[in-house]
């Protein structure tokens, strides 16, 4: 598997071993795309399909494949949103069966820290839909702090979270 090389910029990254930030490739492209966060989750985030599809179009996003030691267990896309002018974390799911297991915060860590080295940026931003209490208190318990504003139309309004490096 192609690796996405991680640094430790000051986290606590215990355990984190396993988890790896992987390219999507001809190997494994279809097994993304079948990676599925479940009923509840998938109120929440798009399919991978349409988000490797958007990256094709949408310039500047980075996808890759979450995994656990061989096991791909997810999927995030990030990279620099021309809408929020400022870099998003725009994607990131866990697979319904490897929920509930620590595998989102430890992969949430290493999201960030190779977002934070590779675009030396100063802050991250995510947005998540008001009723996501589970994304809103792992995106909370890892440093995100609401800016208070929203974003989407009366139909889709999303709240905007902040992380400072």
């Amino acid at each position: 598997m192609n690796e996405l090389i991680i640094f430790n910029i000051g986290r606590d990254v215990r355990n984190m071993d396993n988890i790896k930030l992987i390219d999507i490739t001809a190997d494994n492209w279809e097994e993304i795309c079948c990676l599925h966060p479940g009923k509840e989750g998938a109120e929440f985030v798009a399919p991978n399909a349409f988000s490797i599809a958007q990256s094709v179009y949408e310039k500047g996003w980075i996808i890759k494949g979450i995994a656990k030691d061989n096991t791909l267990v997810g999927f995030t896309m990030f990279g620099y949103s021309k809408e929020m002018e400022a870099y998003e974390l725009c994607r990131f799911m866990i697979a319904q069966r490897y929920q509930g297991l620590g595998y989102g915060a430890e992969a949430l860590k290493v999201i960030v820290d190779s977002m934070f080295i590779h675009f030396k940026c100063k802050e991250i931003y995510l947005s998540t839909a008001p009723n996501n209490s589970r994304g809103k208190h792992i995106y909370e318990k890892f440093g995100f702090v609401s800016t208070g504003e929203t974003c989407g139309d009366e139909d889709d309004i999303e709240e905007i979270y902040c992380l400072k490096s």
